[in-house]
């Protein structure tokens, strides 16, 4: 065909085109396929499509002008706005907007690049979507996917199935996305598992900027340490990457293998996870499981420090309270170091141990080798125990230092205008009488059967045995003295409902 035959085949083609929508721009040679129909035109060399903004490039073509529609072959290219698109096969229907684009096929849009066989982009509605699988560069992760839908003027997109995103930081593997890379904003809905430097993050849905190092996990997420010895998990967790601070809502735990210690609550707040630092709030308690025998610390809010030497202070702030099977207590506040193990109570504290109940104005409780070795008391020392009667032995000072043996109080030492009163039995267990004692200081003693043994009394202390049953009300009950075993927790659930 004559070169001028051609240009008019092209004007024609054109002014149709024009009429229909799809323009044919340009090319080098233009025949007709009688086999495909008189409206089938075949086009080669350097072919050119235009449709609105949209700029369509192919080596070789079959245009249906009556359809509005064409097959394009080789080198195929589509350039709209900021989106260029390269393949080796496509088929656009300009009615529609529907591009079906096959074979080695790259989508670069800003600085994202998408590669996959299989592709249609509907130019109507500005979105993308494959179905057998591809590959997605971005700056700051590569994704790969099954399934994905893109939609180009807003940069955002919508990975399902075998869904992979690796980034320097931090490796998601899930089974949806959705993420736009202009605001670096991502959520992952379905069993998701996020890797990062020092821990993992197992989640069913999950939104994350990006820019900002900002997690916000739903569903009863959980951030596990990846040597597992650390671990948080809650209904809802808004996390920082940047600064490590966690805020945990929903039924919030967290544990520390390595120092035997895990935190519970309904709202939490812990700073430079691993936990270095934080609190917990609304049903807060904590449990620290050194030992087989487990102590349990309630309070209505719990501060953990992590202190100079990797070990924990823990602190009970309002209404504290613990239960261990060998000791409890409770007091307004509390702390507990689990370095020495050492509790320090203050506001109205109370211990008990085995049979004894001991009170003052501040109270320490140390351990060694996890079980209670020493207590000091400053401030209104009182230790009662009441006998197989009705009748309360009672020791009262200044300052009170006991002494344990095994778990066991066998030793107390009253200093200070200590008081005593014990009542004293015979071999039958008949009640000789009362005796009151006042002097500096005391010493009693109490057998392995958990009885008062002896009262050992420094020189000058005055003492009266009163006949049984003839002792004065003063004398009986100490001042300071109030029995309150209605109030000791016998199980350690006892600490969630007793002291609220």
């Amino acid at each position: 065909m004559n070169r001028h035959l051609v240009g008019i085949f092209l004007l024609l083609s054109t002014l149709s085109s024009m009429a229909t929508n799809v323009i044919l721009e340009g090319c080098e040679k233009l025949t007709f396929d009688k086999n495909r129909g008189n409206s089938c035109q075949v086009l080669s060399g350097n072919v050119r499509f235009r449709q609105d903004q949209t700029l369509m490039y192919c080596d070789s073509a079959y245009f249906y002008t009556g359809q509005n529609s064409f097959d394009a072959f080789g080198n195929v290219r589509v350039i709209q706005d900021s989106t260029t698109l390269t393949a080796n096969k496509m088929y656009y229907d300009g009615n529609t907007k529907l591009m079906r684009i096959r074979e080695d096929i790259t989508m670069n849009s800003g600085k994202m690049t998408l590669t996959t066989q299989r592709l249609d982009y509907y130019r109507d509605k500005d979105y993308a979507y494959y179905d057998g699988g591809a590959k997605i560069v971005d700056p700051s992760f590569v994704l790969t996917s099954q399934i994905g839908y893109y939609y180009p003027s807003t940069k955002h997109a919508v990975f399902k199935t075998n869904v992979n995103l690796e980034s320097d930081d931090y490796k998601i593997v899930t089974d949806t996305l959705t993420y736009n890379s202009r605001t670096s904003e991502a959520t992952v809905l379905g069993p998701s598992t996020i890797y990062r430097n020092n821990y993992i993050i197992k989640t069913k849905q999950a939104y994350m900027n990006n820019s900002r190092g900002e997690f916000m996990l739903y569903r009863r997420s959980v951030i596990d340490s990846d040597d597992n010895m650390r671990h948080i998990v809650a209904d809802t967790i808004l996390y920082d990457r940047t600064t490590g601070i966690a805020q945990l809502f929903g039924k919030a735990e967290a544990y520390d293998l390595r120092q035997h210690v895990a935190m519970y609550g309904d709202k939490g707040y812990l700073n430079q996870y691993p936990t270095s630092s934080g609190y917990m709030t609304k049903n807060a308690y904590v449990k620290e499981f050194s030992t087989a025998d487990t102590l349990y610390l309630r309070a209505d809010t719990l501060k953990l420090t992590t202190l100079a030497d990797s070990s924990r202070l823990i602190e009970g702030l309002h209404k504290s309270c613990f239960f261990r099977n060998d000791f409890q207590g409770k007091s307004e506040d509390l702390k507990f170091y689990t370095k020495d193990s050492m509790v320090y109570m203050q506001g109205n504290p109370i211990v008990w141990s085995d049979a004894n109940q001991i009170t003052g104005d501040t109270i320490r409780l140390y351990m060694k080798n996890k079980h209670p070795y020493w207590l000091h008391i400053t401030g209104s020392a009182l230790i009662a125990q009441r006998d197989d009667s009705l009748n309360f032995n009672q020791l009262k000072g200044n300052e009170l230092e006991g002494f344990f043996i095994g778990n066991n109080l066998r030793k107390v030492v009253m200093k200070g205008n200590a008081m005593s009163v014990y009542f004293p039995k015979d071999k039958r267990g008949d009640l000789i009488g009362v005796n009151h004692n006042i002097g500096d200081q005391m010493t009693i003693f109490i057998d392995e059967k958990r009885k008062l043994e002896k009262i050992l009394l420094e020189p000058g202390t005055e003492g009266t045995m009163y006949p049984p049953f003839q002792a004065p009300n003063e004398v009986l009950f100490l001042k300071g003295f109030s029995w309150q075993q209605d109030i000791r927790p016998k199980v350690y659930t006892d600490i969630f409902t007793l002291y609220k």
